[in-house]
């Protein structure tokens, strides 16, 4: 507590906040099966709960401008988080539980835009109306399912229910077969596809898969940097059921690879010790084709 206070005055004297500081209010949605994160434009200096017995948040250490949320279970009354970031600006936002929410990142960064501001079927006069309005919701940071840098970019469950254009990108071990089935560029988005084929008898519980930049080679020699992407949305589940296939897709920021790196995308079994690795090599994201607008 005494240390909440420390932080709390220091940043009161280095930025004034009625000189400085500015706040919005917004509502996040968050579960407890899934890991939710907010991006700010600089690093935060503080953060606080109004209830941390229901909802968990911290700060990463490897990236201060992210800020990491999770329920511990279940809550029906909303809570509030606050932010300040290093530039001075303070955010609150309302949270509220939701056990499947549609967006796991909520990018508050300058020129972050809706992905849903438009539909494909609009004519370009409301495109461009709806347009001008997306950019002042991204300004005030709202936090809407699917940032995307273009308007027009196609819906991922588009992408997702898109006929299956690879097959050699797989894995399988206990009875369970994932498949990455497509991977598809947009602008400066990833389209990851992955199928889950479940051949056992017991059904196979994966809250969300992981993305990892990996180095190919490691050795004793050399220092290997491994880095997280984090999804911008997804669309679909990693669970399946017992002799069932389930499908879930990822939008992610662009992704690009050097030689010597693979993505390597982890299904980590809920409550059990199944777990599944899917290897993609650098060709294969280097020749993802074009996602095409519905």
């Amino acid at each position: 507590m005494k240390h909440r206070i420390l932080l709390i005055l220091a940043a009161a004297l280095l930025f004034p906040f009625g000189a400085h500081a500015r706040t919005q209010a917004d509502t996040l949605r968050v579960s407890d099966i899934f890991t939710t994160h907010i991006i700010f434009n600089t690093d935060l200096i503080y953060a606080d709960l109004s209830n941390s017995q229901a909802c968990a948040a911290k700060i990463l250490e490897q990236s201060k401008n992210m800020m990491a949320l999770k329920a511990r279970s279940p809550f029906a009354t909303p809570l509030s988080v606050s932010a300040l970031e290093s530039n001075g600006a303070m955010h609150t936002y309302i949270v509220i539980f939701e056990e499947h929410p549609e967006t796991l990142v909520y990018d508050m960064r300058a020129g972050a835009v809706r992905a849903d501001s438009i539909t494909s079927n609009e004519n370009s006069k409301d495109a461009g109306k709806k347009k001008a309005k997306g950019v002042k919701s991204s300004q005030k940071g709202s936090p809407e399912a699917g940032l995307y840098r273009r308007f027009d970019a196609p819906l991922l469950q588009d992408v997702v229910a898109a006929p299956q254009s690879l097959w050699h990108i797989s894995t399988r071990q206990y009875d369970i077969e994932v498949t990455c089935t497509n991977i598809l560029s947009y602008s400066d988005i990833t389209y990851i596809v992955f199928s889950i084929k479940n051949g056992s008898g017991v059904s196979y519980e994966c809250p969300d898969a992981t993305f990892v930049v990996e180095s190919k080679k490691r050795s004793r020699k050399s220092v290997v940097y491994d880095r997280n992407i984090f999804p911008k949305s997804r669309y679909g589940t990693a669970s399946c059921a017992p002799k069932q296939t389930s499908h879930i897709g990822y939008s992610l920021d662009k992704v690009s690879l050097a030689k010597d790196q693979v993505l390597r995308v982890y299904f980590y079994e809920e409550g059990g010790q199944r777990e599944l690795v899917l290897t993609i090599d650098q060709a294969d994201i280097n020749h993802a084709k074009t996602a095409l607008q519905k």
